[in-house]
């Protein structure tokens, strides 16, 4: 696949078929067994049952939609680069329903330091794709991104320009505002790092809570996850009043790389499943969200890693979608691009194969967290203050 470098995130319910099926098999050995001991086979028997319950995957849009009847904020935990992901993104932005109950959509790859230019593009003006694709290229992840990150952008734009007179939705740029010309070593990194997910979690609270306005929030899953995730954005949300809801996306392998559940063979794609007393809620989280490539040995469940899965599809038949080599091979973009690689500590050519590949590979034995540089030592240095938008 040549130089690939991806982007830098139980209670059983009432009624449902587990706690029926528990009750029977309690009532049965009541008359026999003493209260404590009843206890001890309601717990050890409840996993189990739900293990077996069946999950009812809904429509991915209308389901979404759902949600933002009863919360404000919907938190969306991405597969980076995954083309079908982005293909449901652009017909969901585009979905009139969703234009109408959405104000903000707040994205992990978008800088900051250029809202002034992406409001200008969202809201219609003739605005040089040059000066707005500054906001996705000069984030705080490694690679180049694909295009499917601006066209995410262009189909907001494009929603709200059908949708003259009518409300229209807004595109927050979630990453710090760091200004990659003024970064000359791995320790001018150090505070927008740092605080990435604290700056996130203020634009929204800033921007969105403060107007009392609805969001769909994008970010990769590990900042989203409830336990073993960065732990940040939601809590502060939640202590500044949202209603939140956390869907995480994900596929069919619930354990190592070959370990793959045909329980999801019938669903549809996509579809989102609630994560609250069916099988899927059992599954382990870290498997799920990453192809079988990572957490075989975890132990966080699903239902308490997020509220619903969106479910792809088939492992082996989602996509990654890498930058147009024409972009970076050989150019000013490319030549930046490889240097902000080099401060960050890697040293390795990053020049796409190919537009598009399997978006998880079997997972090298050697591959492991060692292959990454240290971080910056100025990680808990504050935020500079914010320069005038650009």
């Amino acid at each position: 696949m040549g130089n690939r470098l991806r982007l830098v995130g139980s209670d059983i319910s009432p009624g449902t078929r587990a706690t029926g099926l528990v009750s029977k098999l309690l009532a049965r050995e009541m008359k026999v067994l003493p209260i404590s001991t009843s206890s001890v086979l309601f717990f050890a028997l409840a996993p189990r049952c739900l293990a077996q319950v069946d999950a009812n995957p809904k429509n991915a849009t209308a389901a979404v939609l759902r949600a933002f009847e009863t919360h404000d904020i919907v938190m969306f935990g991405e597969i980076h680069n995954n083309k079908q992901e982005y293909e449901w993104l652009e017909s969901l932005v585009a979905n009139p329903e969703f234009a109408d109950r959405v104000d903000d959509v707040v994205m992990e790859l978008g800088n900051s330091l250029y809202q002034k230019s992406v409001d200008r593009y969202i809201a219609g003006e003739s605005v040089p794709i040059k000066e707005v694709q500054r906001a996705w290229r000069n984030v705080l992840g490694m690679g180049p991104p694909p295009p499917i990150y601006g066209d995410l952008y262009k189909a907001v734009r494009e929603t709200n320009m059908h949708r003259h007179g009518k409300h229209q939705m807004r595109v927050l740029c979630g990453d710090p505002y760091i200004n990659w010309n003024k970064v000359k070593t791995q320790n001018d990194l150090g505070p927008f790092l740092g605080h990435r997910d604290q700056w996130y979690a203020q634009v929204v609270k800033d921007e969105v809570l403060a107007k009392h306005h609805r969001a769909f929030l994008i970010a990769g899953s590990g900042h989203f996850l409830r336990q073993q995730g960065h732990g940040v954005i939601e809590p502060e949300l939640q202590r500044a009043g949202a209603k939140t809801f956390v869907i995480l996306a994900g596929t069919n392998a619930v354990k190592g790389y070959d370990d793959l559940d045909h329980r999801f063979d019938s669903w549809p794609m996509p579809s989102i499943a609630s994560l609250n007393g069916n099988w899927v809620g059992e599954s382990l989280a870290i498997p799920v969200i990453s192809g079988g490539t990572q957490g075989s040995d975890s132990h966080l469940k699903l239902k308490d890693a997020a509220d619903a899965l969106l479910y792809l599809g088939p492992r082996d038949s989602l996509i990654e979608v890498e930058a147009p080599r024409e972009e970076v091979d050989r150019t000013p973009y490319g030549r930046e691009i490889l240097r902000r690689m080099t401060i960050q500590g890697f040293h390795i050519p990053y020049i796409p194969d190919t537009k598009e590949n399997p978006q998880f590979d079997r997972p090298d034995p050697g591959d492991g967290a060692s292959s990454f540089p240290a971080p910056p030592k100025t990680m808990d240095v504050p935020l500079p203050p914010r320069p005038p938008s650009q």
